[in-house]
């Protein structure tokens, strides 16, 4: 028998004390499926398996005869399972070369990163069949960039977590994850250059930049004044790890700042907070409106032809959150009518976006192609350096950090 060295709750659905003494019934303390999320047996919990994951909580898609787990806290959650072995951990790292990252997760840099962990054996895949010849072994899958991830439990039956090099999760959670693999992205990783980007795009739209590049382009000298931005009005919309650190940025420069999510919480740099659809009341007030939502079935269209009609013409649109938030042909329409001062777009509905797509076209329009909030000399040290926190906690049992709610989106 090998003995549960500790078990803890992963994200919202998963919390409950777990007995010290309680035992994890295995052939060896070696098994492979140590470190797996189980089900405590009992009743239905909500919104789960009236019979449990399986007798005696064995992971769902693991082979061989059901091992037991004894787990005391809330019946039918969910919680990792940590056993003392001696079995190092079987890590994938995949990188999709198109992705503009790939460099920052190169196999020397992640064994840097890596530094002196024991416990962990890393592996490394370019291409989709690399990956399919690893996935069979692979119990943590560190991606960077798309990949195919369909019909994972038969693919990779010993996966019991993902961890995504990027923030945006949406396609992940629409690939059908198995429910028993944790699903962790890099939150947060983008804020320091987020917030000098925020305030690099409002201070570009107070200062007429979108609409001087439209008359240049078109070779006209189209000179205007502007005053600063201190005692002006910005509303962000998402107040994650990006909008809280854009919003402390602009709170310094001496804008005022309206806040909304899903929460309503307060933020120190926030002087009037709101949630939910309560951010629609303060449009009118909006001199710069900064998106950084990530995209839900929520968030998806949140910001459309009438949510734009409500802002006053002086004002400028940013968005660094993902594209399908914002309705781009109404933006386009207000910009081309003058009705809208500017936009600066870096998160855009289609990417790359097509060379003969009309958003080229519309003026006072400035599109930073889903760059302006990566640092390629900080963002791969951040996020690896998370990832391998992640591991250790990961091979003693606590809780993981940056776990993504499924159904929340995020």
């Amino acid at each position: 028998m090998a003995e549960l060295t500790h078990a803890s709750g992963l994200g919202p659905e998963a919390p409950g004390e777990v007995r010290k003494d309680a035992k994890v019934f295995r052939d060896a303390v070696s098994h492979p499926y140590r470190g797996s999320l189980l089900r405590v047996q009992g009743p239905q919990a909500p919104g789960g398996d009236p019979r449990g994951r399986a007798p005696w909580g064995h992971p769902r898609g693991s082979p061989g005869r059901s091992r037991g787990v004894r787990l005391a806290g809330r019946r039918g959650r969910w919680c990792y399972a940590a056993m003392s072995a001696t079995a190092p951990t079987v890590v994938q790292v995949h990188v999709n070369p198109a992705s503009m990252m790939a460099d920052s997760f190169a196999p020397d840099r992640v064994r840097d990163a890596a530094g002196d962990l024991s416990g962990a054996r890393l592996g490394f895949s370019r291409t989709p069949e690399a990956l399919e010849a690893a996935l069979p072994e692979a119990e943590v899958l560190l991606l960077t960039g798309q990949a195919d991830l369909s019909d994972l439990r038969r693919r990779a039956p010993r996966l019991r977590w993902v961890s995504y090099t990027s923030a945006g999760v949406d396609w992940l959670i629409g690939a059908g994850l198995p429910e028993e693999v944790v699903l962790t992205n890099a939150s947060g990783t983008h804020a320091p250059k987020a917030a000098e980007f925020a305030l690099t795009a409002v201070l570009m739209l107070n200062a007429g930049i979108p609409r001087l590049a439209t008359a240049g382009r078109e070779g006209r000298w189209a000179p205007r004044g502007g005053g600063t931005v201190a005692g002006k009005t910005v509303l962000i919309l998402g107040m994650g790890a990006l909008g809280g650190a854009a919003a402390e940025a602009l709170a310094r420069q001496g804008l005022r700042v309206v806040g909304n999510s899903r929460s309503g919480r307060p933020h120190p740099a926030v002087a009037v907070m709101t949630r939910g659809e309560g951010f629609r009341e303060h449009l009118p007030e909006a001199d710069f409106l900064l998106i950084t939502l990530p995209l839900t079935a929520e968030t998806r269209g949140a910001v459309g032809r009438a949510e734009l009609d409500r802002l006053p013409p002086r004002a400028g649109v940013i968005n660094i959150g993902r594209g399908e938030v914002l309705d781009h042909a109404a933006l386009a329409a207000k910009l081309e009518e003058g009705s809208l001062a500017g936009a600066v777009l870096d998160a855009l509905p289609q990417e790359p976006l097509p060379p003969d797509s009309p958003l080229w076209a519309v003026p006072n329009l400035l599109i930073t192609s889903h760059c302006g909030v990566y640092d390629p000399e900080a963002y791969g040290p951040r996020c690896l350096g998370a990832f391998f926190a992640n591991l250790r906690r990961w091979r003693t049992g606590a809780a993981l950090e940056q776990v993504v709610d499924r159904r929340a989106g995020y």
